[in-house]
């Protein structure tokens, strides 16, 4: 019996043995020794890689583990997410330079402007993993990290010695624990390939977004995210030389790594790093990947145009962004045309890139340095040229939204100064990130391409809907920024009869909803006035808030302390007055001021739901008014009891679950004095379910949609027609509850669907419109262009008792259109 058990134990160390020394074989071929004191992912895990989804915090204990071990690694927490989970970044080089690195840091930072670091470690950082459900990177970043720890070849030794490896092993760590949750609790043994097997088809939202359903890919410019602002902080800490982005895509693609498509490229960003670095990386990549025999594509489908993604938000700065986009196996393995694709071989391809492009760099310091010296120099020459020498830009009627844009420019290393006797700041052109600050202010209007990966344009200081102006002759700046200023509210004195508030304020809904919850009863003027505040007088424009004292269910003393509490918490100036006679405009006892009812929202999710546009209405609620919202899934509206909610958000969808009882019952509900409001598809969906007596534009005729086209001119053709992400002006009617709290009518939008309303019948109902030359920037088609101008934006239509309000645009888009948000909040708040 013991021979037996021994003769057992032998065969199944055996086989471990084997199969480990199978995946070394298939993951590092002709790699070398390594130190056997040095756990591999596997026998740490103790799975093979590519045979389960390894969960974030285990991943994160392996990086730890190799910090433990090693004198070649330290690992630093950088920040959590919205789940708790840790964000860590690892810092990979020799012993000797570890011993020094903030040093090293500190020449490395300032020898940037002339490029002179040649003696000093190269620095580069690779991200894996920004989309949840894209996992193959991220078991890549632990084979990568194995391989830089443990490896005893001669080349890895140099690489230690003369480089600094930065790396972020996971981008998205609640997205990728989402889905790997669910890959591994559908595992079947054996794995099925079937791609109809629920392994391979993830319910809504899936993992590739973070808590709150957004797309981090797509916030590093726009920075809404603590997972985003902590890693550009660490990117700012360091300011690599190159950084990577590894993503995967459809099962039936292959492999693609830069350059992109030429046409695609961004004309801000200097020449040397198009048509030097990208082409010289691409023999490394080539070479690498036509060793493991795996097929690769580049130069199309992907664009370095926006600045906001891993591999593009780098080339603003100086460096060298390059993506790996890996065909998905979506699960452990599944089929495609040809034969199977596995877990474990798109995690060797996106391993191969990692090494490729540790080689590349390595071996091309010279041209990263010329590259960084070249940008530097072509960034000076771009601000002694241009005709505009900074930008004056505030609100003194917002100080919330002017704040919000300040701290997006901090956290994007752009000089800021403040203006002496003004609530304004200035940006001088002449700087060190000048290509930033034109990427953050200027309107791109002409391309060279018609057909964009995202968005075409993203002038930020248009998203935040802020005065601002450009200046030709250079200023004597005032005191340079470094952090927010504290907002200066005064004090009110405790008041018998009432509380009055301007609306201008972009936090003026979070105040509101803070004393609706405590019970507070507020009222709004649908008509300006002036009053006497303290011996001054003061004028309170449409939509102002006014909280009277004796007509509350609370004490006087109660109430001041509820409005002062409320007042500090939103940053919100308060007046105290002692009478409801006004000097000019309305009384405060008049009809039209209406009593405002707290917001009860549910909003619509589930199969079929936009769920990006879905998360911008949670998180602008929940985050910045602390405000719940019920998301109810779309198969249990049908049995929903809706008295209880007085509004209801549908965003961009296919609501083809909602059967006609349920229609029906939602109709009822409206027209009992409930309100809508419909987001682009979600507005489309409405009008054509007949909730409401407004219009779509119609499409374009049969006949002009058929003109002939030689078929390899569709993607060129059809691809132009879409409106991939412009800004545009509408007419805004600031009398309209929408409207109110804006003081001026002309405002930006941003449009990124094909959704065109037409003008509504009633006069009055047609709340935001089109100007007639409504484009601010960004590329639109000729065809698009006619549709919009001088249609509807935003309708408001009454339906019984209640109203259905619809927008063309996403006024929440991702998260960071702060001067857009207030319509929808007006929407929300002042819908009934």
């Amino acid at each position: 019996m013991h021979k037996i058990k021994l003769f057992c134990l032998l065969l199944g160390l055996s086989l471990l043995v084997t199969k480990s020394r199978s995946q070394e074989s298939y993951f590092y071929p002709n790699a070398g020794k390594f130190n056997p004191q040095i756990p591999t992912p596997e026998k740490f895990l103790g799975y093979p890689i590519g045979e389960q989804h390894t969960r974030h915090e285990s991943l994160v204990a392996y990086f730890k583990e190799l910090d433990k071990l090693s004198e070649r690694v330290s690992v630093e927490e950088i920040g959590k997410t919205f789940e708790n989970r840790t964000q860590i970044a690892a810092i990979f080089t020799s012993k000797k330079n570890h011993d020094r690195i903030e040093e090293i840091r500190k020449e490395h930072l300032a020898g940037q402007s002339n490029g002179a670091t040649e003696n000093v470690p190269l620095v580069i950082h690779l991200g894996y993993n920004v989309h949840g459900n894209e996992p193959s990177s991220s078991e890549a970043a632990m084979l990568t990290a194995y391989y830089i720890t443990a490896s005893e070849n001669e080349e890895t030794l140099k690489w230690l010695d003369n480089m600094v490896i930065l790396m972020d092993p996971v981008i998205n760590p609640d997205g990728r624990d989402r889905h790997s949750h669910w890959a591994n609790m559908h595992k079947g043994t054996p794995a099925v390939a079937d791609p109809l097997d629920r392994e391979h088809n993830e319910i809504w939202p899936g993992g590739r977004f973070n808590h709150y359903w957004f797309d981090l890919n797509r916030d590093w410019f726009l920075a809404t995210f603590p997972e985003t602002k902590n890693r550009i902080n660490f990117f700012h800490k360091w300011r690599p030389y190159v950084q990577t982005d590894h993503h995967e895509m459809g099962t039936n693609s292959t492999f693609y790594f830069d350059p992109g498509e030429e046409a695609s490229n961004n004309p801000l960003v200097p020449n040397y790093l198009y048509k030097k670095i990208y082409p010289k990386y691409a023999e490394y990549f080539t070479k690498a990947t036509d060793k493991i025999g795996s097929l690769y594509f580049t130069k199309e489908a992907y664009d370095k145009l926006y600045p906001g993604y891993g591999s593009s938000y780098i080339n603003f700065y100086g460096g060298a962004g390059f993506l790996f986009e890996q065909a998905s196996s979506r699960g452990h393995v599944q089929e495609t045309p040809t034969i199977p694709i596995t877990f474990a071989f798109t995690i060797r391809n996106q391993l191969t890139g990692s090494l490729a492009i540790i080689r590349a760099s390595i071996a091309e310091k010279k041209s990263l340095l010329q590259m960084r010296k070249e940008f530097f120099n072509v960034s000076k020459e771009q601000a002694a040229k241009s005709p505009i020498k900074g930008y004056v830009f505030g609100d003194p009627n917002d100080q919330t939204r002017t704040n919000a844009f300040l701290d997006k420019l901090l956290l994007h290393r752009i000089d800021v100064y403040d203006m002496p006797n003004s609530s304004n700041y200035y940006v001088p052109t002449n700087q060190d990130n000048h290509i930033m600050v034109r990427t953050i202010f200027e309107n791109q209007i002409t391309y060279q391409d018609s057909s964009f990966y995202d968005a075409s344009v993203w002038s930020l200081i248009h998203a935040y809907g802020l005065p601002y102006s450009e200046v030709k002759t250079a200023m004597t700046p005032g005191k340079k920024i470094t952090s927010i200023p504290e907002p200066i509210i005064p004090s009110f004195n405790k008041s018998n009869y009432a509380y009055l508030v301007n609306n201008t304020d972009y936090n003026i809904h979070k105040f509101i909803y803070e004393l609706e919850r405590n019970g507070v009863i507020l009222k709004t003027a649908f008509r300006p006035f002036s009053s006497i505040v303290n011996g001054a007088e003061t004028t309170f424009g449409y939509g102002s808030i006014i909280i009277p004292v004796q007509q509350q269910n609370l004490s006087a003393e109660t109430l001041y302390e509820l409005v002062t509490k409320a007042s500090k918490s939103s940053n919100i100036k308060v007046h105290a007055v002692e009478t409801g006679y006004n000097s000019s405009g309305v009384d405060l006892g008049s009809s039209y001021v209406k009593t405002l009812k707290k917001p009860e929202a549910l909003m619509i999710i589930g199969t079929g739901v936009a769920a990006s546009e879905a998360g911008e209405v949670w998180h602008l609620l929940d985050q910045r008014l602390q405000m719940p919202i019920t998301k109810v899934d779309m198969l249990n509206i049908g049995r929903a009891d809706l008295s209880r909610y007085n509004t209801m958000i549908i965003v961009s969808g296919v609501y083809s679950l909602l059967d006609k009882a349920t229609i029906e019952k939602i109709k009822s509900w409206v027209q009992n004095g409930n309100t809508i409001i419909a987001i682009k598809g979600g507005a489309e969906w409405a009008i054509k379910n007949g909730f409401t007596k407004e219009n779509l534009q119609q499409p374009d005729s049969v006949k002009q949609s058929l003109v002939r086209q030689d078929f390899d001119r569709a993607i060129e053709i059809e691809g132009a027609k879409a409106l991939g992400g412009s800004i545009f002006r509408v007419d805004l009617d600031t009398t309209h509850p929408v409207g109110f709290g804006f003081t001026t009518r002309k405002i930006a939008v941003y449009k990124n669907s094909l959704t065109f309303f037409q003008n509504s019948k009633n006069p009055y109902s047609t709340v935001a419109q089109y100007l007639a030359e409504p484009l601010i920037g960004g590329y639109v088609h000729p065809t698009t262009m006619k549709k919009l101008k001088g249609s509807a934006s935003i309708l408001v239509g009454s339906e019984g008792a209640g109203r259905v309000v619809m927008f063309a645009d996403e006024p929440n888009f991702r998260g960071t259109w702060y001067g857009t948000n207030k319509l929808f909040l007006n929407a929300l708040f002042y819908g009934s």
